[in-house]
């Protein structure tokens, strides 16, 4: 009876060796904020409700009855909007009784169902995925891996997203790359062509606890990519001699850090920073003003403002308070780039740490090779920086590192010809596979390489 007990033990946890983390649901609605004539009609007050649109077929709303049109105002007897309604869902587990109140023909009705969980990846004749978490701080965060269905040692692919919380928690057969399918066909690939695949979602975002992804600092994130790392490294097919990093943007800072802890054969970046991130900003409020339209007078003047603010808020650690109130003239600065004392969203303890950061020092000592690509209109990024990884690099290990500017391919890979092009267009583009087949011929190298 001890032996039975000590296998359903071990077949209730996950491949992290702690219990298995719970599977969140999804309410599966599109929706729209409610209009201020509506809400008048309806009587449901300011930010309270929202408009649904056509539900996903076979997901929780869908299955409760809802139909486009309808005005769900509370889940549970907790009332929502367009603000809450995502964080309320959030909080229930998968299988959780669920009360809808929807406004229907001015009349509220309260729909009753169970919250059904996000729907998984159901892999292919290829490969397997596998829902695991690893721990970081005390909080779990869900790991996603493939894993090629036919037995053996693979070359492992771990993959580190950008900045922005999104959920990569999808079916990667079949997406096309557009903004709720980031990075997937690339993830496909390699899942599909015998690659062990890692991704793991970020703090607050899915099914992983911990955040709010605004608060959250850089060193905290960091280490959820180090479990992951490890994680995929101990699986039993990887070949741990031929694991690859692939880094999208911030995931890219993230990547020689962690590199330089837990030994790995290679590391692609795609978009990214490499020299001070002091630097890197004040040469983005330059650019992006004037490929918004600024005259080069008004740029100059912003950089030297913004040289100064940045300078007090992120290398002398002053409050945006107490900033604006030394220096008013910079205020209507300071409300603009740090709203709610948030600078693009996150806590300023996560630019400092960042900021404090030496990357030159990470990417000399990371031992791997290295292929920093940028597209050729990407706006968000520089062939400077590119061009530092790759000479970085090759100073303590000739030939290791390479750099290239991929045509056509936006910082989203999506297929803009100009950088002013993805500007106006930005999220809208298609999905550009040129990265795909410079990133496996550059692997296939590596891994035939002696070094």
């Amino acid at each position: 009876m001890k032996f039975v007990s000590l296998l359903l033990a071990l077949m209730t946890h996950d491949a992290s060796g702690l219990e298995g983390l719970p599977r969140r649901g999804s309410l599966g609605l599109p929706s729209t904020p409610v209009s201020r004539e509506q809400a008048t009609k309806l009587k449901i007050e300011p930010g309270v409700g929202v408009v649904a649109i056509q539900p996903i077929a076979g997901l929780t709303a869908d299955r409760a009855g809802i139909k486009s049109g309808d005005v769900v105002v509370a889940l549970n007897g907790k009332s929502v909007g367009p603000a809450s309604i995502v964080a309320t869902v959030r909080e229930l587990p998968a299988g959780s009784p669920l009360s809808i109140s929807v406004v229907r023909d001015e009349k509220t009705t309260v729909l009753q169902t169970t919250l059904m969980e996000k729907p998984r990846d159901p892999g292919n004749a290829n490969y397997s995925v596998i829902y695991g978490h690893v721990a970081s701080h005390g909080k779990r965060m869900r790991t996603i891996m493939t894993k090629p269905k036919k037995p053996g040692k693979y070359p492992g692919f771990m993959f580190i997203q950008g900045f922005a919380p999104i959920s990569y928690d999808f079916t990667l057969e079949g997406s096309i790359g557009d903004v709720t399918t980031l990075d997937g066909p690339i993830l496909f690939e390699f899942a599909n062509s015998g690659f062990v695949t890692m991704r793991v979602e970020k703090p607050g975002v899915g099914d992983s606890e911990g955040g709010p992804f605004a608060q959250m600092d850089y060193t905290t994130e960091l280490d959820v990519y180090r479990q992951a790392l490890r994680q995929l490294k101990e699986t039993r097919e990887v070949d741990s001699g031929n694991v690859f990093i692939f880094g999208h943007s911030m995931g890219g800072a993230f990547g020689p850090m962690i590199a330089v802890e837990d030994q790995v054969k290679g590391l692609v970046v795609y978009g990214v920073a490499a020299r001070t991130w002091f630097e890197y900003l004040l040469d983005t409020v330059r650019y992006q003003g004037l490929l918004g339209g600024d005259t080069f007078e008004k740029a100059d003047d912003l950089v030297r403002q913004a040289s100064q603010l940045m300078a007090l808020v992120f290398l002398e650690n002053q409050s945006v308070e107490e900033v604006k109130k030394s220096h008013p003239k910079l205020t209507d600065l300071a409300d603009s780039l740090f709203p709610d004392g948030l600078f693009s969203g996150k806590s300023l303890d996560f630019w400092r740490q960042l900021v404090a950061t030496n990357f030159a020092a990470y990417w000399s000592k990371c031992n791997a090779h290295v292929l920093a690509v940028r597209g050729a209109s990407d706006f968000v990024t520089y062939d400077a920086d590119h061009k530092l990884i790759a000479d970085i690099v090759n100073r303590a290990h000739p030939g290791w590192g390479k750099s290239a500017v991929l045509p056509d391919s936006d910082h989203l890979f999506h297929n803009f010809a100009t950088e002013t092009e993805s500007l106006k267009g930005f999220r809208t583009g298609k999905f550009n596979p040129a990265f795909i087949r410079m990133t496996k011929d550059w692997i296939d190298a590596v891994m035939a390489s002696k070094d």
